[in-house]
């Protein structure tokens, strides 16, 4: 397993011990920098901007009173979702999470790039987050703190800080539409962003010319460097434009002729010479349209409008069914490599080759990495968010919840947190096996 990337975060780690140190022994501008536990909290007590936002009251107590609903049923959902998920990694193998990949650090996680999307969505969904908390606190007349951001290295969320007697002293459900409300923000803008990223898609324009999928290890292609994404435009003097003709140009080949594949990669023209080998006798079930005999050339082909059709697919779901597996395809696209997704790969990371995909306007493909990552991030941090863990929105709402149940039927208070302590460690030890079980195959 690969370790390089412990060193910066060990020196990355010391640099932050050795500030937090010294801004909390110096007491360096205390109305600004405090801290929680090894977190340092940057802050401010400036939050009459929620006032203002918290205007329309009976718009936003409608609004979060569904909230409260939306996050119930993300808190059943998720958590079902990661009880199985338990069950499973008992029974069936999979590989080991690297270390790194149990955080969300852009660059650090290996299937989230350290990207200008990236870093600003997550800003986005912890601000808009916090911000839901911060409004609807003073829609039920709860008074707001202070607000800022917390840091640990690098800043990992963003908070808003109630006085405690006056979360205290709010009903239940003024608890539970302020607690909800951070996750109703998540889940509704990350469905806009969605939304616009759904519609975007579909502007997108595919090329004239079949490309280069993939290319077999070991046979003709690879050998004479021809790279996935090359734009094929010619197949010894025969001019394709689909994958019947790139066929048809193959089909009186034989084993041990050479030939010329001519077309262009990322703007440049390139031509590659190929000596044709038989067809492998695992793959010749699998080849269809070619006859037994026929040249091989160690190349996977696809059209661009295979990528319009998919990309089609995920975006104009015809039934429910439909539209969840592609909620959940959309879930998985960051891990396309690992989930066999690859040809959707480019909405998260890398722009198609123009000449398979064509641009509809400047800037285009900014834009989808950017909604992508500002969908996912805030669909994700929501979910999580729903989990009933100690910490979390969906812990403290779970918590208020019996402690109410438990001053209605006369039981003590410490009942409810007895049980809220059980069911975190219940969700850790599922998170534990989920890693480590994958070691124990």
């Amino acid at each position: 397993m690969d370790f390089n990337w412990l060193i910066p975060v060990i020196i990355a780690l010391m640099v932050y011990a050795c500030v937090y140190y010294y801004l909390k022994s110096r007491k360096v501008l205390p109305h600004v920098i405090d801290f929680m536990g090894p977190c340092i909290m940057i802050k401010t007590e400036r939050v009459g901007f929620f006032d203002t936002l918290a205007r329309p009251k009976k718009l936003l107590y409608a609004y979060a009173t569904a909230g409260v609903l939306i996050t119930l049923l993300c808190a059943v959902v998720v958590t079902v979702m990661f009880l199985v998920s338990g069950i499973l990694s008992l029974t069936v193998q999979t590989d080991p999470i690297p270390p790194q990949d149990l955080l969300l650090i852009p660059g650090l996680n290996s299937y989230v790039p350290s990207t200008f999307a990236v870093w600003f969505a997550l800003f986005f969904a912890m601000i808009i987050h916090e911000a839901g908390h911060g409004i609807i606190s003073r829609v039920e007349k709860m008074r707001v703190k202070s607000t800022g951001l917390l840091t640990l290295i690098i800043p990992i969320g963003a908070f808003v800080e109630s006085y405690g007697e006056d979360v205290e002293k709010a009903a239940l459900g003024s608890k539970l539409r302020m607690f909800a409300a951070g996750i109703t923000n998540n889940m509704v803008v990350g469905t806009i962003c969605l939304v616009l990223l759904a519609a975007l898609l579909g502007m997108a324009v595919p090329g004239d010319h079949p490309y280069v999928y993939g290319v077999y290890s070991g046979y003709p292609a690879e050998e004479a460097g021809v790279p996935p994404g090359l734009i094929v435009t010619d197949i010894d003097g025969t001019a394709v434009y689909s994958l019947d003709d790139v066929t048809l140009a193959l089909s009186d080949t034989k084993p041990g002729q050479v030939i010329t594949l001519k077309g262009e990669y990322k703007g440049a023209p390139q031509s590659y010479d190929i000596t044709l080998a038989a067809i492998p006798d695992d793959l010749e079930s699998s080849i269809t349209d070619t006859e037994s005999g026929t040249g091989f050339i160690g190349i996977s082909f696809s059209d661009p409008q295979t990528l319009v059709d998919a990309l089609h697919m995920m975006t104009h779901p015809k039934s429910f069914a439909e539209g969840a597996a592609a909620f959940m395809a959309f879930l998985v696209l960051p891990f396309s490599s690992m989930a066999g997704m690859d040809v959707l790969g480019f909405i998260v990371a890398d722009s198609p080759d123009p000449a398979i995909l064509a641009a509809p306007f400047f800037g285009y493909w900014g834009i989808v990495h950017l909604l992508f990552w500002c969908a996912w991030l805030n669909l994700l941090l929501g979910i999580f968010n729903a989990l009933p863990l100690g910490g979390l929105d969906g812990g403290q709402m779970l918590r208020e919840s019996l402690r109410h149940l438990c001053r209605k039927i006369g039981v003590d208070e410490k009942r409810a947190f007895q049980i809220c302590g059980m069911v975190t460690y219940v969700l850790i030890l599922v998170v534990v096996l989920m890693i480590v079980m994958p070691y124990m195959w």
